[in-house]
């Protein structure tokens, strides 16, 4: 599945079509795609906003790198992290990444519009091509039996 250029037909003002070509912008892999965190925590560990109460964020303990996926909640003016959460090791996280593609295109095939910078275009596309629900032979099946007869 490429990239083609696609033209439109447009009607101008005197009412004739005119041809208005569409501009695709090219895909860059590079660390264009990067976010910069929303802040640091208290102990300076960066961290990225999923919610209004859920965060990523990245920290050490004993010389470990971890992957926090956490509730947070407010408590006299301070954001604090809550109960509900998990924290991944490096291995965990890389092996979670990897099957992003795979959870993407389940999510894809269950009609759900994953929005992501790379595959954006891709999930319209799959929106667009979803296969119709197809009719159940059933009731043909029951129209034309002869098993209840006799």
């Amino acid at each position: 599945m490429g990239n083609k250029r696609r033209a439109s037909v447009a009607e101008a003002s005197d009412g004739s079509d005119v041809e208005v070509p569409h501009k695709i912008a090219k895909k860059s892999k590079s660390n264009a795609n990067v976010i910069s965190p929303a802040g640091k925590d208290d102990e300076g560990n960066p961290f990225w906003e999923l919610s209004n109460k859920r965060r990523v964020g990245v920290s050490q303990f004993k010389s470990m790198c971890l992957i926090n996926i956490r509730e947070y909640y407010d408590k006299d003016g301070k954001t604090l992290p809550g109960k509900k959460g998990i924290s991944l090791s490096l291995e965990q996280y890389t092996a979670l990444v990897k099957l992003v593609p795979s959870i993407n295109g389940k999510l894809r095939e269950l009609g759900q519009l994953v929005d992501t910078r790379d595959d954006a275009e891709e999930d319209t596309a799959a929106i667009v091509k979803k296969p119709k629900k197809e009719k159940s032979d059933k009731a043909n099946i029951e129209a034309t039996s002869d098993e209840d007869e006799g």
